[in-house]
């Protein structure tokens, strides 16, 4: 049998992948073999976890159209912009919506249901993946309760109803999603990290097209397309 000199590094690569060396011969040695093996099955799935954890998908696009000086308007100005929501593929749903705030800031006010990191670690894609409901947009001079309305609460957002129909559990957590998220224990039964209200917002500029993404892991994060 061939002489060897293993030497087995695990560490964080990469924010979380492990990385396995090996010095010498290799040998036909089959309890190292098999150890080699679920070291690198143990790699390959800790890179996908981390892929999963790092996906963005895009849900919705705001389009600044115009923004305008006007002295008598709160903030000094006045900003018009598109709203459009997207489906799994990126595209459209529709036309859109064009709306028109004072100032130049814009809140995004959405529902957010963040699963277990167990649905995560285990590649999950039904129950690791983070859901959204857009609830209504505002700017900052303007009463949230005033906003423009998008979908409403216990609603089944249009973003999570595929033609062949919505997982039940699904519809079961958007229908009743303040008595899911006032109720610790439903909530851990039903393999949820939290359930709760968010709201970002982003200084539109005329000229520009800005990406809303929601992270597979987490919630809603608005970036600025490049030129």
């Amino acid at each position: 049998m061939a002489k060897i000199f293993p030497t087995l590094l695990l560490g964080s690569l990469g924010g979380g992948a492990v990385f396995l060396g090996l010095n010498g011969a290799f040998s036909d040695d089959p309890m190292l073999l098999q150890r080699i093996s679920e070291l690198e099955h143990e790699v390959s799935q800790k890179e996908l976890q981390l892929d999963f954890l790092r996906e963005r998908r895009r849900i919705a696009r705001i389009e600044v159209l115009e923004q305008r000086e006007d002295a008598g308007r709160p903030g000094g100005m006045v900003t018009r912009f598109q709203f459009l929501e997207l489906d799994p593929s990126g595209k459209p749903y529709n036309e859109g919506k064009w709306y028109e705030i004072d100032g130049d800031l814009l809140y995004i006010e959405a529902l957010v249901i963040k699963f277990d990191d167990s649905f995560v670690e285990s590649n999950d894609l039904l129950r690791g993946s983070s859901l959204l409901l857009f609830r209504r947009l505002f700017g900052e001079h303007q009463n949230p309760a005033d906003g423009f309305a998008i979908d409403s609460v216990g609603q089944f957002p249009r973003a999570y109803s595929p033609e062949e129909g919505a997982p039940p559990f699904h519809r079961d957590l958007w229908k009743r999603f303040w008595d899911y998220a006032l109720n610790p224990d439903i909530v851990r039964e039903s393999g949820v990290r939290a359930m709760h209200g968010e709201a970002p917002f982003i200084k539109l500029a005329p000229g520009k097209t800005y990406d809303v993404e929601l992270r597979t892991s987490g919630g809603l994060t608005i970036r600025t397309q490049t030129e």
